[in-house]
């Protein structure tokens, strides 16, 4: 297990450095960076499921522990932002993913959780996948967000730098970034609906703060679907939005995993 999680680490930095290298070239399609990384990343996949797999099977179930959960979380993002550096070659959300992911599976050896929760129900476990495939989704959508709003602001400036020069058009960037939202409004729906089949005493299971934050999360991002369909909302309001959105998914999740499992453990 610690081998496989050595191996995911130094690929996701391989191929993170790789498309950085693209990226800061003066003519980056005069390399084509998407076949080496494509490789790497499904190298780095396989070794960091195999990581995930084995902590599962010596928990005996799916472990909950913070990141445990964010591993799983960081791998679904690996494997969508493998997905959107094929469409997207220019904009490789790797270039920021993959680190992230690295950093995910150091935090999950050096901090490990004193007491992990873990569950073998069929049906929890879809649950579980359900919102954390939304909260990937919505991490994506984050960063993309932010770059946007950087894009953005250099644009209205009339100041756009060599590296800013050399990302897709706003239209495209702002495409992609509905894309994640939507993808991830649909999962998250999916993941409340399965969730409430499995309260029974919010104060008894400590899940008061994670099951309002989550729906407000969920009111936030339905606001902005809706006004991006009904009044065309974009630019910096669909940034704010997004961002506000995540911050309280963000709270929801491992804000209260983390005062759970760390502080009142």
């Amino acid at each position: 297990m610690a081998i496989a999680n050595a191996l995911a680490f130094l690929l996701y930095l391989s191929s993170s450095v790789i498309l950085i290298r693209r990226f800061v070239q003066k003519d980056p399609t005069s390399v084509n960076a998407s076949i080496p990384v494509g490789i790497l990343i499904i190298m780095a996949l396989l070794f960091h499921g195999t990581d995930i797999f084995f902590t599962m099977k010596n928990a005996g179930g799916w472990e909950l522990g913070l990141f445990t959960t964010f591993s799983l979380t960081t791998w679904l993002m690996a494997f969508i932002a493998l997905i959107i550096g094929f469409r997207l070659p220019n904009a490789h959300p790797g270039i920021i993913v993959y680190p992230l992911v690295a950093l995910s599976l150091m935090l999950k050896v050096e901090l490990p959780s004193p007491e992990p929760p873990s569950i073998s129900q069929p049906a929890l476990e879809w649950h579980i996948l359900l919102s954390l495939a939304a909260y990937s989704f919505f991490m994506l959508a984050a960063i993309q967000a932010i770059i946007l709003a950087v894009q953005e602001k250099q644009l209205h400036q009339r100041h756009l730098n060599g590296l800013i020069r050399k990302l897709p058009p706003l239209q495209t960037m702002e495409r992609a970034l509905f894309q994640l939202l939507s993808s991830g409004f649909v999962l998250l729906t999916l993941g409340l609906i399965t969730g409430l089949m499995f309260v029974d005493d919010l104060f008894a299971q400590h899940l008061v703060h994670k099951t309002v934050l989550s729906i407000i999360a969920w009111c936030v991002f339905a606001s902005l679907l809706w006004g991006r369909w009904r009044y065309g909302w974009r630019g910096q309001t669909a940034v704010k939005w997004t961002l506000a959105g995540f911050i309280f998914l963000l709270l929801a999740y491992m804000g209260s995993k983390f005062v759970l499992e760390y502080l009142m453990s």
